[in-house]
Protein backbone atom coordinates (compact mmCIF):
# COMPACT_ATOMS: atom_id res chain seq x y z
CA UNK A 1 0.00 0.00 0.00
CA UNK A 2 1.11 3.53 -0.42
CA UNK A 3 1.00 6.66 1.44
CA UNK A 4 -0.81 10.12 0.65
CA UNK A 5 0.16 11.90 3.82
CA UNK A 6 3.13 10.42 5.72
CA UNK A 7 5.30 12.31 8.62
CA UNK A 8 8.15 11.08 6.46
CA UNK A 9 9.00 10.81 3.26
CA UNK A 10 11.78 8.04 3.18
CA UNK A 11 10.12 4.60 1.14
CA UNK A 12 9.92 1.02 2.76
CA UNK A 13 9.33 -1.91 0.33
CA UNK A 14 7.64 -4.95 1.81
CA UNK A 15 7.36 -8.28 0.46
CA UNK A 16 3.66 -9.12 1.39
CA UNK A 17 2.04 -7.65 4.05
CA UNK A 18 2.17 -8.11 8.12
CA UNK A 19 -0.96 -10.41 9.40
CA UNK A 20 -0.36 -10.07 13.04
CA UNK A 21 1.64 -6.88 14.50
CA UNK A 22 -1.03 -4.96 12.30
CA UNK A 23 -1.64 -1.43 14.98
CA UNK A 24 2.12 -1.37 14.70
CA UNK A 25 1.79 -1.65 10.56
CA UNK A 26 -0.72 1.19 10.74
CA UNK A 27 1.69 3.18 12.92
CA UNK A 28 4.43 2.60 10.27
CA UNK A 29 2.16 3.37 7.27
CA UNK A 30 1.69 6.91 8.84
CA UNK A 31 5.40 7.33 9.16
CA UNK A 32 6.77 6.34 6.08
CA UNK A 33 5.80 5.93 2.33
CA UNK A 34 4.73 1.72 2.23
CA UNK A 35 4.53 0.29 -0.55
CA UNK A 36 3.52 -3.85 -0.65
CA UNK A 37 4.93 -6.21 -3.43
CA UNK A 38 2.57 -8.98 -3.55
CA UNK A 39 3.61 -12.85 -3.02
CA UNK A 40 0.83 -14.23 -4.72
CA UNK A 41 1.53 -16.54 -7.22
CA UNK A 42 5.72 -16.72 -6.08
CA UNK A 43 7.02 -19.99 -6.19
CA UNK A 44 11.26 -19.11 -5.59
CA UNK A 45 13.98 -17.03 -5.63
CA UNK A 46 13.40 -16.02 -9.43
CA UNK A 47 9.71 -14.95 -8.87
CA UNK A 48 11.25 -12.52 -5.81
CA UNK A 49 14.36 -11.19 -7.59
CA UNK A 50 12.40 -10.18 -11.07
CA UNK A 51 9.80 -8.84 -8.61
CA UNK A 52 12.35 -6.94 -6.59
CA UNK A 53 14.38 -5.60 -10.26
CA UNK A 54 11.18 -4.51 -11.32
CA UNK A 55 9.30 -2.69 -8.16
CA UNK A 56 12.74 -0.71 -8.37
CA UNK A 57 13.17 0.15 -11.98
CA UNK A 58 9.21 1.33 -11.97
CA UNK A 59 10.06 3.54 -8.92
CA UNK A 60 13.24 4.75 -10.43
CA UNK A 61 11.95 5.72 -13.96
CA UNK A 62 8.25 7.32 -12.36
CA UNK A 63 11.23 9.95 -10.51
CA UNK A 64 10.35 8.62 -6.87
CA UNK A 65 12.64 8.65 -4.04
CA UNK A 66 14.49 5.34 -3.69
CA UNK A 67 13.85 2.86 -1.15
CA UNK A 68 15.86 2.85 2.28
CA UNK A 69 14.19 -0.80 3.71
CA UNK A 70 13.10 -3.57 2.76
CA UNK A 71 10.99 -6.05 5.08
CA UNK A 72 9.89 -9.69 4.67
CA UNK A 73 7.82 -12.01 6.94
CA UNK A 74 7.51 -15.25 7.42
CA UNK A 75 7.12 -18.38 5.12
CA UNK A 76 9.99 -17.68 2.44
CA UNK A 77 12.28 -20.71 2.73
CA UNK A 78 11.24 -21.77 -0.55
CA UNK A 79 11.57 -18.13 -1.83
CA UNK A 80 15.26 -17.94 -0.46
CA UNK A 81 17.83 -17.17 -0.28
CA UNK A 82 18.21 -13.77 0.49
CA UNK A 83 21.01 -12.93 -1.54
CA UNK A 84 22.96 -10.16 -3.54
CA UNK A 85 21.60 -11.43 -7.12
CA UNK A 86 18.10 -11.01 -5.57
CA UNK A 87 19.11 -7.64 -3.30
CA UNK A 88 21.56 -5.68 -5.38
CA UNK A 89 18.72 -3.02 -7.06
CA UNK A 90 17.95 -2.24 -3.68
CA UNK A 91 21.15 -1.47 -1.97
CA UNK A 92 22.45 0.02 -5.56
CA UNK A 93 19.51 2.54 -5.15
CA UNK A 94 20.20 3.56 -1.10
CA UNK A 95 18.74 0.96 0.45
CA UNK A 96 20.30 0.23 3.87
CA UNK A 97 17.91 -1.63 6.06
CA UNK A 98 16.51 -5.14 5.83
CA UNK A 99 14.64 -7.24 8.01
CA UNK A 100 12.93 -10.33 8.00
CA UNK A 101 10.59 -12.95 10.43
CA UNK A 102 12.72 -15.36 12.13
CA UNK A 103 15.64 -15.98 14.46
CA UNK A 104 18.02 -17.70 11.68
CA UNK A 105 19.71 -16.24 8.77
CA UNK A 106 21.61 -18.71 7.42
CA UNK A 107 20.01 -18.07 4.08
CA UNK A 108 21.01 -14.08 4.41
CA UNK A 109 24.03 -12.78 2.99
CA UNK A 110 24.55 -10.77 5.62
CA UNK A 111 27.74 -9.88 5.14
CA UNK A 112 27.30 -9.02 1.89
CA UNK A 113 24.42 -6.09 3.54
CA UNK A 114 27.24 -4.90 5.79
CA UNK A 115 29.62 -4.53 2.74
CA UNK A 116 26.84 -2.24 1.32
CA UNK A 117 26.61 -0.46 4.23
CA UNK A 118 23.36 -2.23 5.23
CA UNK A 119 21.74 -3.31 8.39
CA UNK A 120 20.13 -7.07 8.42
CA UNK A 121 17.80 -7.81 11.69
CA UNK A 122 16.19 -10.67 12.92
CA UNK A 123 13.82 -11.82 15.22
CA UNK A 124 15.82 -12.97 18.32
CA UNK A 125 13.65 -13.69 20.75
CA UNK A 126 9.86 -13.75 18.97
CA UNK A 127 10.21 -17.43 18.11
CA UNK A 128 11.62 -18.63 21.77
CA UNK A 129 8.37 -19.57 23.98
CA UNK A 130 7.12 -21.59 20.62
CA UNK A 131 10.21 -23.48 19.39
CA UNK A 132 11.29 -24.90 22.95
CA UNK A 133 7.76 -25.70 23.40
CA UNK A 134 7.98 -28.04 20.11
CA UNK A 135 11.07 -29.08 21.01
CA UNK A 136 9.41 -30.13 24.35
CA UNK A 137 6.84 -31.65 22.54
CA UNK A 138 9.30 -33.54 20.27
CA UNK A 139 11.04 -34.94 22.85
CA UNK A 140 7.66 -36.46 24.57
CA UNK A 141 7.09 -37.77 20.99
CA UNK A 142 10.52 -39.64 20.47
CA UNK A 143 10.44 -41.08 24.37
CA UNK A 144 7.07 -42.13 24.86
CA UNK A 145 6.65 -43.69 20.73
CA UNK A 146 3.98 -41.55 20.18
CA UNK A 147 3.43 -41.92 16.23
CA UNK A 148 4.02 -45.45 16.58
CA UNK A 149 0.70 -45.34 18.56
CA UNK A 150 -0.92 -43.14 16.60
CA UNK A 151 -0.19 -45.52 13.45
CA UNK A 152 -1.30 -48.51 15.24
CA UNK A 153 -4.70 -46.73 16.59
CA UNK A 154 -5.14 -45.62 12.94
CA UNK A 155 -4.94 -48.69 11.36
CA UNK A 156 -7.04 -50.44 13.68
CA UNK A 157 -4.37 -52.68 15.37
CA UNK A 158 -4.59 -50.75 18.74
CA UNK A 159 -1.13 -51.26 20.28
CA UNK A 160 -0.12 -53.66 17.07
CA UNK A 161 0.45 -57.34 17.00
CA UNK A 162 2.30 -58.62 19.51
CA UNK A 163 3.73 -61.46 17.23
CA UNK A 164 5.46 -58.89 15.35
CA UNK A 165 7.59 -57.09 17.34
CA UNK A 166 8.54 -53.80 15.48
CA UNK A 167 5.05 -53.55 15.01
CA UNK A 168 4.26 -54.00 18.77
CA UNK A 169 3.70 -50.88 20.79
CA UNK A 170 7.00 -50.72 23.49
CA UNK A 171 6.58 -50.23 26.93
CA UNK A 172 8.15 -46.60 26.92
CA UNK A 173 10.69 -44.58 29.54
CA UNK A 174 9.42 -41.44 31.43
CA UNK A 175 11.38 -38.47 30.84
CA UNK A 176 11.94 -37.86 34.49
CA UNK A 177 15.50 -39.11 35.23
CA UNK A 178 16.65 -39.13 31.80
CA UNK A 179 19.67 -37.11 31.01
CA UNK A 180 18.87 -34.63 28.82
CA UNK A 181 21.67 -33.17 25.98
CA UNK A 182 21.14 -29.79 24.33
CA UNK A 183 23.58 -28.46 21.50
CA UNK A 184 23.94 -25.08 22.04
CA UNK A 185 22.14 -23.18 24.87
CA UNK A 186 21.02 -19.82 23.40
CA UNK A 187 17.82 -17.84 24.60
CA UNK A 188 15.76 -21.47 23.01
CA UNK A 189 18.15 -23.33 24.52
CA UNK A 190 17.82 -21.93 28.24
CA UNK A 191 14.16 -22.26 27.87
CA UNK A 192 14.14 -26.26 27.16
CA UNK A 193 16.39 -26.05 30.15
CA UNK A 194 13.84 -24.50 32.15
CA UNK A 195 11.35 -26.91 30.88
CA UNK A 196 12.60 -29.98 31.01
CA UNK A 197 14.23 -29.83 34.30
CA UNK A 198 10.20 -28.82 34.90
CA UNK A 199 9.58 -32.57 34.11
CA UNK A 200 12.76 -34.10 35.93
CA UNK A 201 14.93 -34.46 33.29
CA UNK A 202 19.08 -34.05 34.14
CA UNK A 203 20.05 -31.33 31.72
CA UNK A 204 23.50 -31.00 30.40
CA UNK A 205 24.37 -28.28 27.66
CA UNK A 206 27.64 -28.17 24.80
CA UNK A 207 28.30 -24.55 23.21
CA UNK A 208 30.77 -23.07 21.69
CA UNK A 209 31.00 -20.45 24.17
CA UNK A 210 30.28 -21.59 27.87
CA UNK A 211 27.52 -19.94 29.17
CA UNK A 212 28.10 -18.18 32.58
CA UNK A 213 26.65 -19.99 35.49
CA UNK A 214 24.42 -17.28 35.95
CA UNK A 215 22.64 -17.80 33.01
CA UNK A 216 22.87 -21.62 32.60
CA UNK A 217 19.26 -21.97 33.77
CA UNK A 218 21.10 -24.96 36.09
CA UNK A 219 21.79 -26.95 33.02
CA UNK A 220 25.46 -28.54 33.78
CA UNK A 221 28.51 -27.46 30.85
CA UNK A 222 29.90 -30.36 29.60
CA UNK A 223 32.45 -31.39 26.68
CA UNK A 224 30.65 -32.35 23.25
CA UNK A 225 31.94 -35.45 23.68
CA UNK A 226 30.82 -35.96 27.10
CA UNK A 227 27.34 -34.88 25.79
CA UNK A 228 27.52 -37.65 22.84
CA UNK A 229 28.51 -40.24 25.28
CA UNK A 230 26.21 -39.51 28.30
CA UNK A 231 22.31 -38.35 27.09
CA UNK A 232 19.66 -40.29 27.02
CA UNK A 233 17.78 -38.04 24.76
CA UNK A 234 19.96 -35.20 22.51
CA UNK A 235 18.41 -31.46 21.22
CA UNK A 236 19.55 -29.63 18.55
CA UNK A 237 19.32 -25.93 19.60
CA UNK A 238 22.04 -24.08 17.82
CA UNK A 239 22.48 -22.33 14.77
CA UNK A 240 23.67 -23.23 11.39
CA UNK A 241 27.10 -22.24 10.27
CA UNK A 242 29.90 -23.61 8.43
CA UNK A 243 31.31 -25.32 11.59
CA UNK A 244 27.98 -26.41 12.39
CA UNK A 245 27.26 -27.82 9.22
CA UNK A 246 26.94 -32.00 9.69
CA UNK A 247 28.17 -31.10 13.51
CA UNK A 248 25.88 -34.70 14.08
CA UNK A 249 27.50 -37.44 11.30
CA UNK A 250 28.97 -41.07 11.87
CA UNK A 251 31.64 -40.39 14.48
CA UNK A 252 28.99 -38.51 16.69
CA UNK A 253 26.52 -41.57 16.49
CA UNK A 254 28.90 -44.17 17.07
CA UNK A 255 29.98 -42.36 20.22
CA UNK A 256 26.30 -41.59 21.47
CA UNK A 257 24.22 -44.61 24.04
CA UNK A 258 22.67 -47.36 21.97
CA UNK A 259 19.04 -46.26 21.94
CA UNK A 260 19.40 -42.68 22.12
CA UNK A 261 16.27 -40.29 21.44
CA UNK A 262 17.24 -37.54 18.83
CA UNK A 263 15.25 -33.91 18.76
CA UNK A 264 16.19 -31.33 16.21
CA UNK A 265 14.04 -27.77 16.23
CA UNK A 266 17.15 -25.89 14.69
CA UNK A 267 18.08 -26.48 11.21
CA UNK A 268 17.94 -29.50 8.97
CA UNK A 269 22.10 -29.65 8.35
CA UNK A 270 23.17 -29.55 11.26
CA UNK A 271 22.68 -33.49 11.12
CA UNK A 272 23.99 -35.30 8.33
CA UNK A 273 20.42 -37.33 7.58
CA UNK A 274 22.74 -40.29 5.61
CA UNK A 275 24.17 -41.16 9.29
CA UNK A 276 20.64 -40.47 11.18
CA UNK A 277 18.45 -42.66 8.94
CA UNK A 278 22.10 -45.65 8.86
CA UNK A 279 21.97 -44.89 13.10
CA UNK A 280 17.78 -45.56 13.13
CA UNK A 281 17.99 -48.78 11.40
CA UNK A 282 20.84 -50.12 13.49
CA UNK A 283 19.36 -49.32 16.56
CA UNK A 284 21.84 -46.85 17.86
CA UNK A 285 18.79 -43.88 17.96
CA UNK A 286 15.45 -45.49 19.27
CA UNK A 287 13.52 -42.67 17.53
CA UNK A 288 13.39 -39.16 15.90
CA UNK A 289 11.52 -36.41 16.70
CA UNK A 290 12.44 -33.99 13.59
CA UNK A 291 11.43 -30.50 12.73
CA UNK A 292 13.69 -29.55 10.41
CA UNK A 293 15.38 -31.20 7.53
CA UNK A 294 18.68 -31.01 5.35
CA UNK A 295 16.62 -30.11 2.14
CA UNK A 296 13.42 -28.80 2.91
CA UNK A 297 10.91 -29.52 1.72
CA UNK A 298 12.34 -32.80 1.46
CA UNK A 299 12.22 -35.86 3.23
CA UNK A 300 14.85 -38.23 3.55
CA UNK A 301 13.42 -41.34 2.32
CA UNK A 302 14.80 -43.11 4.68
CA UNK A 303 12.76 -41.26 7.35
CA UNK A 304 9.64 -41.88 5.19
CA UNK A 305 10.39 -45.84 5.18
CA UNK A 306 7.71 -47.76 6.43
CA UNK A 307 10.55 -49.83 8.16
CA UNK A 308 11.36 -46.89 10.05
CA UNK A 309 8.48 -44.37 9.59
CA UNK A 310 6.84 -45.61 13.15
CA UNK A 311 9.99 -44.72 15.28
CA UNK A 312 9.99 -40.86 14.05
CA UNK A 313 7.69 -37.63 14.23
CA UNK A 314 8.00 -35.28 11.54
CA UNK A 315 6.74 -31.57 11.39
CA UNK A 316 6.93 -29.56 8.54
CA UNK A 317 9.39 -26.88 10.21
CA UNK A 318 6.53 -25.61 12.12
CA UNK A 319 7.93 -25.06 15.70
CA UNK A 320 7.92 -21.34 15.57
CA UNK A 321 4.38 -20.79 13.95
CA UNK A 322 2.18 -19.82 16.88
CA UNK A 323 0.06 -16.83 16.83
CA UNK A 324 2.26 -15.51 19.69
CA UNK A 325 5.68 -15.82 17.81
CA UNK A 326 4.24 -13.98 14.70
CA UNK A 327 2.80 -11.76 16.71
CA UNK A 328 6.10 -11.08 18.09
CA UNK A 329 8.34 -11.17 15.44
CA UNK A 330 6.39 -8.81 13.23
CA UNK A 331 6.34 -6.13 16.25
CA UNK A 332 10.41 -6.65 16.14
CA UNK A 333 10.45 -5.94 12.50
CA UNK A 334 8.95 -2.74 13.04
CA UNK A 335 10.85 -1.92 16.01
CA UNK A 336 14.34 -2.53 14.28
CA UNK A 337 12.73 -0.09 11.31
CA UNK A 338 12.37 2.82 13.45
CA UNK A 339 15.07 2.20 15.11
CA UNK A 340 16.79 2.50 12.38
CA UNK A 341 14.83 5.54 11.03
CA UNK A 342 15.94 7.49 13.78
CA UNK A 343 19.59 6.77 13.17
CA UNK A 344 20.41 4.33 15.45
CA UNK A 345 21.43 0.84 15.50
CA UNK A 346 18.80 -1.29 15.59
CA UNK A 347 19.11 -3.46 18.93
CA UNK A 348 18.28 -6.71 16.70
CA UNK A 349 20.86 -5.96 14.43
CA UNK A 350 23.20 -9.17 13.45
CA UNK A 351 25.88 -7.34 11.55
CA UNK A 352 28.08 -4.25 11.32
CA UNK A 353 27.36 -1.99 8.12
CA UNK A 354 30.45 -0.15 6.69
CA UNK A 355 29.26 2.84 6.74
Amino acid sequence: MANLRVQDKRRVLLLGTPSYALSEYEDICKRYFVQSISRDGFKNHKDVTEAIAREVSQATAAGEQPYVGFIWFFDTSRLGPFDESMLHPLTDSGCRFFSGGGAGYDDIETQWMASQGAYYCNTPTAVTISTANAALMLIFAATRAITHGDTSTKAGKWRGDQAVPEEFLPIVPDVEGLKLGIIGLGAIGKALSVRAQACGMEVMYYARNRVPDSESTSATYVSMDELLVSSDVISVNCPLTPETRHLLGPVEFAKMKTGVFIVNTARGPIIDEEALVAALRSGKVLRAGLDVFEREPIVHPGLLDPALSRRVTLQPHAAARTHQSFMKAEGQIFKSLKEFMRGERPEYAVNHPKI
